[in-house]
């Protein structure tokens, strides 16, 4: 069983179809990748999956559980931040606390209600994140001391605290300049072979390929092609799939 299924979601934007009807399982401890133009619905579809916009038709299925249902949408706040840890999001612009620590930052959503009893471990599981992250020594350093790189992988720690499913990165390295960009790219890959299970919206086309399992392309609100990573960025089968991929080398 799929550890993840989206069937037909839809989203408008006023008079705007941005999703058309979007289709893909993921695996447990797989990886998708999805690639696309500026514009395309992939962000939209990571903040559908994420509960950040709420779709307008069609169904979400973690573990074979429906969480979301467009004809009967859950709006209940409680409901929907019990729905939301099943995803966890790494945004483009890292979004930590200024104001709290790079350990406060990862730590800050699970010490919220949590027992007396559990606050020793969620904090040690919370420096065991930032060393995975190789940060053991910036842990009480703030945001404003931290790199761009340093950032997001404190952001990237800060999503799996929750212990999320399905881990979500929207653009993670879009924000880095290109000496930055690997090392979070590296991080991602050691989850990667970790057999964390992910879904990465990224331009970097080297990387979707060699980490992915599976590539989709979007291309106006649709899946217009979705494959083995390699095989579709190396020999994509649809016309427009090749010109998105041809743009990127010019």
């Amino acid at each position: 069983m799929p550890i993840l299924e989206v069937k037909d979601l839809k989203k408008k934007f006023e008079n705007t179809q941005v999703l058309k009807g979007i289709d893909f399982e993921l695996e447990k401890g797989q990886t998708i990748s999805i690639i696309g133009s500026s514009g395309s619905g992939k962000t939209t579809l990571l903040r559908c999956l994420n509960f950040l916009e709420t779709a307008d038709e069609g169904t979400i299925s973690v573990n074979g559980k429906i969480i979301f249902d467009g004809r009967n949408p859950v709006t209940d706040p409680k409901e929907l931040r019990k729905m939301r840890l099943h995803f966890g999001l790494v945004f483009q612009q890292f979004n930590l606390f200024p104001q709290y620590t790079a350990l406060e930052n990862v730590t800050l959503a699970p010490l919220l209600g949590a027992e007396a009893a559990d606050k020793d471990a969620i904090i040690e599981h919370g420096k065991e994140l930032l060393n995975q992250m190789g940060l053991s020594d910036r842990m009480s350093n703030y945001p404003h001391q931290l790199s761009g790189g340093q950032q997001q992988r404190v952001a990237i720690a800060r999503a799996l605290a929750l212990k999320p499913d399905i881990l979500c990165f929207d653009e993670p390295t879009s924000a880095l300049d290109p000496e930055l960009t690997g090392e979070v790219l590296k991080v991602i890959r050691g989850l990667a072979d970790k057999k964390t299970t992910m879904i990465i919206v990224t331009h970097e086309m080297a990387f979707a390929r060699d980490v992915a399992d599976t590539a989709i392309f979007m291309d106006d609100g649709i899946i217009l092609e979705q494959g083995p990573a390699r095989d579709l960025i190396d020999n994509p089968k649809k016309e427009r799939t090749k010109q998105f991929l041809s743009s990127l080398s010019k």
